[in-house]
């Protein structure tokens, strides 16, 4: 009897906030605002997002590659002419630049697919209904 009241009660308190949000009729979501500025805060718009997304990712993978240059560089030139050391330096470099050669065919097939497909690869334009 007495799990028989518990769950009786535990579907009636289920039950009850259901009642109290279907019966404000009038509930209104508003975008955040920047109380300096009075402009909306975020995205307006998914496809500005996705743009932005996607320049952030390729500059961030550009930058990696840098970074990974300088590396095997200094590597190359900390070696004291260790044969071994050279040809870990040597593999970082040809890695960084096969990265660079990746990310470049990458942007051209993006860029390419974005010109036959008929829309601008930097500007996402999504039609709303």
């Amino acid at each position: 009897m007495k799990k028989l009241a518990f769950i009786g009660s535990v579907v009636v308190s289920f039950l009850n906030p259901v009642k109290i949000l279907a019966a404000t009729p009038d509930i209104t979501i508003e975008a955040p605002v920047n109380k300096l500025t009075n402009k909306p805060l975020g995205y307006s718009n998914l496809g500005i997002f996705i743009s932005n997304a996607i320049s952030l990712i390729f500059i961030f993978a550009v930058i990696m590659v840098l970074i990974m240059l300088i590396w095997g560089a200094f590597e190359w030139i900390a070696s004291g002419g260790d044969k071994e050391a050279v040809g870990k330096a040597r593999n970082r470099i040809l890695n960084a630049l096969i990265g660079m050669a990746v990310l470049a065919v990458a942007f051209a097939i993006f860029k390419v697919a974005g010109q036959f497909l008929g829309f601008d690869t930097l500007n996402f334009v999504i039609p709303t209904p």
